[in-house]
């Protein structure tokens, strides 16, 4: 024990819980010489199934995780994931003493229903009318919105079954589940659910919908964090949709919206997250401005930190976000700069299909490695394996992703030049 002391006095040493690709990317390769880094709960990530077994138990699974690193001289724990990353090291952190967001505020900004009742409170103007839907009982009676009206899951990723619908038809379609897919639903929420009865009324289950009143505009990310109470706003994040569709194009950064409609959105966040009770930690709010009646609309609160992004703030700000998140995990000060990085622009590009298809070819190791020497720092994702169907991943609805490009450079109209470069030179096909 006193060796573990020692070496976290001179390298503080960091759990990360559930780590994915991103999170092992950025911290295993950036950090390692300043920090201990231990990895937690990685087979959780690689294999969901894991997690949906009918022998996984929340309460069981934190105590092991407390008990094997009670005495292991850590100085901070973090978890970036959506599900269940952010939720379990909150829940690991707090019965060790560390510097967490307390577990409730993040179960309960994690379930959509319980952050609109949230939102309600701290900032009623920027909250859409809403009310829960159970998908099993065939076609809501709605009582404070009307058709036609956005579904989505209360838990839910990567806009999976999100959509508009506008008659009990529709309704119907997108609920539709098959019972495999209604087992496998139940299975993989179980664990949310026992936190739900646990930092909730219990009345919304884990598998239940949202309907909200359609928002429509200029969708945007605000990023920041909340450190020992005090919010702060990092910077927002422009959220560009394929034409016509709902399906994310890129995501750039610094936004282009009107100054003045960034200051309420930055006020809007700040009180928001004031009133949720969330610290300790980084989150991003989903938001959008409707032009035409110039308001500005919450979608969504995420209380963790977007890892798809951390690269593109340290290219425009000088400052990874990872950095700032694990300043907050072990108690430390976070030395935010606005604009002191290289770069005057940042996007990352999300490479998509709206057509199902067979994968037949991959950019090679090689190919990727020639891209990211014409390029310094290019960040290149592959989302799919020659062989398979694009549908076999994750996908929203409407499209299929095969691919992010996460890159800088010192102009806008340069970014865009040399992502169409990098198209080019990575060869995908499909069938």
């Amino acid at each position: 024990m006193m060796a573990a002391a020692r070496l976290s006095a001179e390298r503080p040493r960091v759990l990360v819980v559930c780590p994915g690709p991103w999170d092992k990317e950025n911290i295993g390769s950036r950090f390692r010489e300043r920090y201990e880094l231990l990895f937690h709960g990685e087979r959780l990530v690689e294999q969901p199934s894991l997690v949906a077994g009918l022998r996984f138990n929340v309460a069981r699974w934190i105590d092991q995780s407390v008990a094997m690193y009670r005495d292991a001289g850590l100085n901070g724990i973090l978890g970036t994931g959506d599900y269940p990353g952010c939720m379990f090291a909150s829940l690991i952190g707090e019965q060790l003493g560390l510097p967490v967001p307390p577990p409730g505020a993040v179960v309960q900004l994690s379930h959509k229903y319980y952050s609109r009742q949230i939102q309600q409170r701290a900032v009623p103007e920027a909250t859409p009318h809403f009310e829960p839907i159970n998908p099993f009982s065939g076609p809501p009676r709605l009582r404070k919105l009307s058709y036609p009206f956005f579904l989505k899951p209360v838990k839910g990723t990567m806009s999976i079954r999100a959509q508009m619908v506008h008659g009990p038809d529709d309704f119907r379609r997108a609920v539709r589940f098959s019972w495999r897919e209604r087992i496998e639903k139940s299975l993989l929420l179980r664990p949310f659910q026992q936190l739900l009865r646990r930092y909730t009324d219990g009345q919304i289950p884990a598998h239940w919908f949202i309907g909200e009143a359609p928002l429509a505009g200029t969708q945007v990310t605000v990023d920041g964090f909340v450190e020992r109470g005090a919010p702060v706003v990092m910077g927002i994040v422009d959220s560009v949709m394929y034409p016509g569709t709902i399906s994310f194009q890129r995501f750039e950064y610094p936004s282009h919206l009107p100054e003045g409609v960034q200051t309420r959105m930055r006020d809007i966040a700040l009180r928001l997250m004031k009133a949720s009770g969330f610290d300790h930690a980084c989150f991003n709010i989903e938001m959008f401005h409707d032009t035409e009646r110039d308001t500005v609309s919450v979608i969504e609160v995420n209380p963790r930190m977007s890892y798809q992004f951390a690269d593109l703030y340290e290219r425009v700000d000088g400052m990874n976000t990872y950095e700032a998140q694990i300043a907050l995990a072990t108690g430390q000060p976070v030395p935010w700069r606005a604009r002191s990085g290289r770069d005057g622009a940042a996007a990352s590009f999300v490479m998509r299909r709206f057509t199902d298809a067979q994968v037949l070819r991959v950019p090679s190791k090689e190919e990727i490695a020639a891209v990211k020497e014409r390029f310094p720092g290019t960040i290149i994702k592959v989302l799919c394996t020659p062989g398979e169907k694009l549908s076999q991943q994750d996908q929203d609805v409407g499209s299929f992703r095969y691919g992010i490009i996460n890159m800088g450079a010192p102009t806008r109209a340069e970014l865009f030049s040399r992502y169409q470069q990098v198209e080019e030179l990575l060869p995908f096909e499909f069938s």
